[in-house]
């Protein structure tokens, strides 16, 4: 576990010495929102902000998220398993009614991390919806079933790729356009789906970042405190 820690860190470190040199201009902004519009196309004026004008700082909030859930998940590895009854509600309607709403939650959340350029929503938002929603079947399933679908999904390792994806995806900005992290060229209409440039790609690596932390901490706290 500290291992992965450090070569996110190192990882991380390098590229950006790498980058080094890129010219970070004056501080105060000078975009207006026409400006935006036309540099970026998203409808959403924070969606452009956070997925291209400033996406270094969105990379780092992503890269600490993800150290913060990999040092949960060591510490509570160091706890003992609970060993009580399961903390199911037995509610034949809430056993009935949350995995039909937990599927309705799967839409919003990718409906959202779809369209988070065009209207309010995005990633991180739908990352927590999704997560919210994963929450409530822990209510209604047993630990061993949370436990076989925890590890037979590999979401504990797989959630570390994020922070490395956005990485890739700066170094491809040199593709597609003359500097790192720029936009992927996507010029459809204002307020039409095919526009934003990348923002529906990193809404998605961001969406699966939140929810994939959100998943992990609430099967280490199940798994060794029994509740949440």
């Amino acid at each position: 576990m500290i291992k992965t820690i450090i070569s996110i860190i190192l990882l991380s470190s390098i590229f950006f010495i790498f980058i080094f040199n890129v010219n970070i201009g004056d501080a105060t902004s000078t975009f207006t929102p026409e400006l935006i519009i036309r540099e970026n196309g998203s409808q959403n004026m924070v969606s452009s902000i956070v997925l291209d004008f400033r996406l270094f700082d969105t990379f780092f909030e992503v890269l600490v998220f993800t150290i913060a859930i990999i040092g949960v998940s060591f510490y509570m590895e160091k706890l003992p398993e609970y060993k009580g009854k399961d903390t199911i509600l037995r509610s034949p309607v809430i056993q009935i009614m949350t995995p039909i709403l937990f599927q309705i939650i799967v839409l919003i959340s990718l409906y959202i991390a779809l369209t988070g350029h065009i209207g309010p929503g995005g990633g991180f938002a739908a990352g927590v919806i999704l997560g919210t929603g994963l929450i409530g079947v822990s209510f209604v399933k047993p630990m061993d079933e949370i436990e076989n679908i925890f590890k037979r999904s590999k979401i504990e390792k797989f959630k570390i790729l994020s922070p490395l994806l956005i990485i890739i995806y700066g170094i491809l900005g040199l593709v597609w356009g003359d500097t790192y992290f720029a936009n992927f060229p996507l010029t459809g209409e204002v307020g039409s789906l095919l526009s934003g440039g990348s923002a529906v790609l990193i809404n998605f690596i961001i969406g699966f970042e939140v929810f994939a932390g959100t998943w992990t901490i609430l099967y280490k706290f199940i798994k060794h405190r029994g509740l949440l």
